[in-house]
């Protein structure tokens, strides 16, 4: 199920430290004693917005799912349309990041986004991420730092694993059941000690979805392993994923609103989404020269398979207007890391550097096609696509004393794009005064695009308990090789952001507030159009917010948190100014987490999105969501009950404002096109530790 031997090139995995350089070296030497157990940790910061989840709600909040893992980031919303294979929702600072293209994601230095997919640049499908190998996450908002290049624009995220077994376990099998004839099994399984370790887990999952259709079946493998030899380290790591899937696409609300449909109904059920992938890291470092080297390489293969169905008979009556989108990819890098921390006058000033190069090449074979269910009957095009990504990168640290610190950095990055293949191509015939379409038309180019990123951040330890942030970055998101070898654009899409915030904690930092506000400008939007199924450029952008995140711990085990996101955004189009469409008001998490010593634990995870804005001067509502996680364990058996929509909400996940026709005989409507969103819908989980 899981083949293919496969073939490793390089890139580096970076380094999370914003903290004095000298004391991140040693912490990396102690990491390497297989007596240290790390979850995750929080760290000082060099925004209000960055930061590594802290231990506690690494350990206490429910994370079973890929989008588990995502909501414990804050002011992060995330959902899952057309199936459990196809990339997510993801809503950051006023982003419809619709399948990633505004969120750059890592897996242990590896780059998880897909450039120039074909059903949305930068799609990032996480589905074949095991969330139980997962050790830490660590979030920056905005596009504030050098060491992160394409599409960390909204902000990046880095999933890290660990192969150190828990203290007193070498082994665990789960098994879940849940509604809509759902079930998974895990098995995991630690081995080695000191200077050698490894992790193995297995997971397979069904379920027959909550949608008609929606049915999914999927299997997980992963690999760790870490090798210690003299001043070598050595990690490398395995990832393989095989998902086939069928659920409903959007339908009309009108029609919902008038019972013609039900909201888990299909108009199309032959939908469906087939993915396989394969994924590899290798990470070499050692100390060097006073500091740190590292080099890391990456290879992937990812096969994936879109059929979907947003506008049923709208551009052809008779036949529908399925569309087959099909990207194979094998995808290698290499990266250079090197960093080291200078202290000068008495240690009063320390300098700590890092810099970096990177290079990844994709090489693609995308087509579309009209499909009858999933038949093709015309293909619209057809591409063959070689991209490199080369990126350069200096960040430097200063800190002077013990209360200001200075982060700048800059980043270079060169795309170049080769495409060729065919395409449908329709065009004005100025003589007849109609619109004529030529099949197949070749197209062939090689272009290339540059991005300049500087970044420049302040930090102020105004005391022990308050911090003060300020900062200034320009990021970047790649246009798609399609768009770029058909009207080539010699620098990249920028985006443009500050940011000022603070962190106040005290009460032995059981008590925290973080505040922020911050405006985004960005030269190109990329939003996702369902009439064709892919992103389409729609000109510049503004984005405004302001941040807040409390958290108190009154007692212990107990965790009572909110964090609130208020966002205000326009783009600009030919007819003015106006909302970006699909971005929410309002984000809102609510959590009350307990976790006792008798082995109980619980928690109550509010989650809000606020109303949209969408084309055609419509809009949707607000919607807010209860889940609830209870857990279990005695001895070496853990019984943990998760329940998402506790209140069976009704609720849509995905909004766009579109016309369709949904029938052959049927009249175009131009409204408000859903997906539904999860009802109560219960897991219950037996895991055996040994």
């Amino acid at each position: 199920m899981l083949p293919r031997v496969l073939t490793f090139c390089l890139i580096l995995l970076q380094s999370w430290n914003h903290q004095a350089f000298a004391e991140e070296l040693e912490k990396e030497e102690e990491a390497d004693n297989p007596e240290a157990i790390l979850i995750m940790g929080q760290r000082p910061m060099t925004a209000s917005s960055d930061q590594t989840l802290r231990d506690e709600d690494f350990k206490t909040f429910p994370h079973k799912t890929a989008s588990d893992l995502m909501r414990l980031v804050p002011g992060l919303h995330i959902t899952q349309h057309t199936g459990g294979a196809k990339a997510h929702q993801i809503f950051l600072r006023g982003f419809d990041a619709e399948h990633g293209q505004d969120l750059a994601v890592r897996l242990d230095g590896v780059p998880i986004n897909e450039i120039s997919q074909v059903h949305g640049q930068g799609y990032l499908d996480l589905h074949f991420l095991i969330p139980e190998v997962i050790s830490r996450i660590q979030l920056i908002k905005g596009p504030y730092d050098a060491r992160w290049g394409n599409f960390a624009t909204a902000g990046a995220v880095e999933f890290s694993s660990d192969p150190t077994a828990p203290i007193g376990q070498r082994a665990a099998l789960s098994t879940s059941l849940g509604m809509f004839q759902s079930m998974a099994g895990l098995a995991q399984l630690w081995l080695g000690r000191d200077s050698s370790r490894a992790h193995l887990a297995l997971q397979a999952e069904r379920s027959n979805g909550f949608t008609d259709p929606g049915a999914l079946s999927a299997a997980r493998l992963w690999a760790r392993v870490q090798r210690r030899q003299g001043p070598w380290r050595l990690d490398a790591f395995y990832a393989g994923y095989r998902a086939r899937s069928r659920a409903a696409d959007t339908l009309p609300a009108a029609w919902i609103e008038n019972g013609l449909v039900s909201r888990f109904d299909s108009l199309d059920d032959s939908n469906r989404v087939d993915v396989d992938r394969h994924l590899m890291g290798l990470r070499l470092g050692r100390a060097w020269a006073g500091g740190r080297l590292e080099l890391l390489a990456h290879w992937q293969f990812k096969d994936t398979r879109i059929f979907s169905n947003y506008s049923f008979f709208y551009f052809n009556p008779i036949q529908g207007d399925q569309l087959e989108q099909s990207d194979t990819r094998y995808t290698s890098g290499l990266g250079l890391r090197y960093r080291r921390a200078d202290s000068f006058v008495a240690q009063d000033l320390a300098l700590s550097t890092e810099i970096g190069v990177d290079w990844r090449y994709d090489a693609i074979w995308q087509s579309q096609a009209n499909t009858v269910d999933r038949v093709r009957i015309n293909l619209k095009n057809h591409y063959r696509i070689h991209e490199q990504l080369f990126g350069l990168f200096a960040h430097e640290q200063l800190l002077f004393g013990e209360r200001f610190t200075l982060v700048g950095g800059l980043r270079l990055d060169l795309d170049w794009v080769q495409a060729e293949g065919v395409q449908d191509v329709s065009e004005l015939d100025i003589q007849t005064n109609r619109v004529v379409t030529r099949d197949q038309s070749p197209v062939s180019a090689g272009e290339p695009a540059l991005a300049i990123s500087p970044k420049l951040s302040a930090i102020y330890a105004a005391s022990t308990d308050l911090t003060l942030f300020a900062n200034f970055g320009r990021g970047f998101v790649s246009r798609p090789a399609r768009d770029q070898a058909n009207d080539a654009e010699f620098w990249m899409p920028a985006a443009t952001g500050l940011e000022l915030g603070t962190r106040w904690q005290t009460w032995d930092k059981r008590l925290s507030l973080v505040g922020g506000l911050w405006w985004m400008h960005k030269d190109q939007e990329l939003i996702f159009d369902p009439e064709f199924g892919a992103t389409v450029q729609r000109g510049q952008s503004h984005r405004a917010g302001a941040e807040l995140e409390f958290r108190i711990q009154p007692i212990e085990g107990l965790i009572l948190a909110t964090d609130l996101f208020a966002i205000w955004t326009q783009l600009k189009q030919n007819d003015g100014w106006g909302p970006i469409p699909n971005a929410p008001a309002w984000l809102m998490t609510n959590l009350v987490a307990y976790r006792s010593n008798f082995g109980l634990s619980g928690t109550l995870r509010g989650r809000l999105i606020g109303p949209r804005d969408h084309d055609l001067g419509l809009s949707s509502k607000a919607s807010y969501l209860l889940d609830l996680m209870l857990s279990y364990r005695l001895g070496s058996i853990e019984l943990s009950l998760m329940i998402e929509n506790l209140l069976n909400t009704d609720w849509y996940d995905s909004v766009f404002a579109y016309p369709v026709r949904p029938a052959p005989e049927a009249e175009i409507i131009e409204g408000l096109q859903v997906t539904a969103g999860t009802p109560f819908a219960a897991r219950l989980t037996l895991t055996w530790y040994l």
